[in-house]
């Protein structure tokens, strides 16, 4: 009786990978079959957008230093999409597919768990993207936001770092829930406290020094400033310094590993057991 050979360290790569691919295409179909979804990744923004940009005074104009409301708007409308599309709607679906038992069936198939993080990641950064090119084009079209090929560029890169950010902090964040009904009131009880204080929808140039000190400590900020010089200045270079990366990069560091380690495919409790506030 002869044991059988594991395949080579490369056909092992190529059946993983392909794995991953499936994941990308089944979770944006997910997605796209979702009105949830698509309402907090376009339609909440895109109403933002225009509701904030008719109803806010003309002194904003001033507190923004000369720049237009709507330059500040836009791209601050963009992050927020980002946001939606990969923290809120992560951590929700993510949830949802654990306590109904689709991610235990998925645990029984050769599915490695970074290729199902892939597929979530790449599925909700589609979304976000299409949530982008609608609010740049609302933007462009009707309020007179200037785009052109150098700040595109500039915007895809902070787009792609945004993505794969909240998707990975969602990731992190699910493993905390453990029912499909908080899940989505835990996640804007989270998100918007530090989108405001991260100046996401209104300039807080009279904000104490203390709060900015803080809102900074979380990549949310870097993300919105990034995005936002893009358009105030057209930096022509990467518009995020060297403090914000370091910042973004350990966020995605720090909530990977606690992902890697906390994830669940079974339903049921989360780790923090008894003490768990969002317990069963």
């Amino acid at each position: 009786m002869t044991l059988r050979e594991s395949p080579p360290l490369l056909e092992r790569i190529a059946f993983a990978c392909a794995l991953a691919g499936k994941q990308v295409k089944y979770h944006v179909t997910l997605l796209l079959r979702s009105p949830m979804g698509i309402f907090t990744a376009l339609i909440i923004p895109l109403m933002l957008l225009v509701v904030l940009n008719v109803a806010t005074p003309n002194t904003t104009f001033r507190e923004l230093h000369g720049v237009r409301y709507a330059d500040f708007l836009t791209p601050a409308m963009a992050t927020f999409a980002i946001l939606n599309a990969c923290y809120v709607n992560v951590i929700t679906s993510t949830v949802l597919a654990r306590e109904a038992g689709i991610l235990k069936r998925l645990h029984g198939t050769p599915l490695p768990l970074w290729a199902y993080i892939v597929g979530r990641m790449a599925a909700a950064a589609a979304v976000a993207l299409t949530a982008l090119v609608v609010i740049f084009g609302v933007g462009a079209l009707f309020l007179d936001v200037q785009l052109n090929a150098g700040r595109i560029a500039e915007v895809a890169g902070v787009t792609a770092l945004g993505a794969a950010t909240f998707t990975t902090i969602g990731m992190a964040v699910s493993t905390l829930v453990s029912r499909p009904d908080t899940a989505l009131p835990i996640a804007y009880g989270t998100l918007l406290p530090v989108a405001f204080v991260s100046n996401v929808f209104f300039p807080a140039t009279t904000a104490p020094s203390w709060l900015t000190h803080v809102a900074d400590l979380f990549p949310l900020a870097p993300i919105a400033k990034a995005t936002e010089r893009i358009f105030a200045t057209g930096t022509g270079h990467w518009p995020m310094s060297r403090g914000e990366l370091t910042v973004t990069l350990a966020w995605i560091g720090a909530t990977a590993l606690v992902s890697a380690v906390a994830f669940r495919w079974q339903p049921g409790q989360s780790p923090l057991g008894r003490w768990n506030i969002f317990r069963r």
